[in-house]
C-alpha cells in the first residue's frame, strides 16, 4: 500500500493492518513504523 502525496510505502498483513493505517496515518497524520516498507530518510 502507498499513500500520496507522501509517498509512504506500507506492508500489511491482515485487514487489522489496513485499518491501523487508515485510522493512523490518513486520519490522524501519524505515520505506522511497524509497517514501513521504506524507512524515512531524517
Amino acid at each position: 500500500m502507498v499513500v500520496y502525496p507522501e509517498g509512504t510505502w506500507y506492508t500489511y498483513v491482515d485487514e487489522a493492518d489496513i485499518d491501523e493505517i487508515v485510522d493512523s496515518h490518513l486520519v490522524n497524520g501519524k505515520i505506522v513504523e511497524r509497517l514501513l516498507i521504506d524507512q524515512p530518510v531524517a
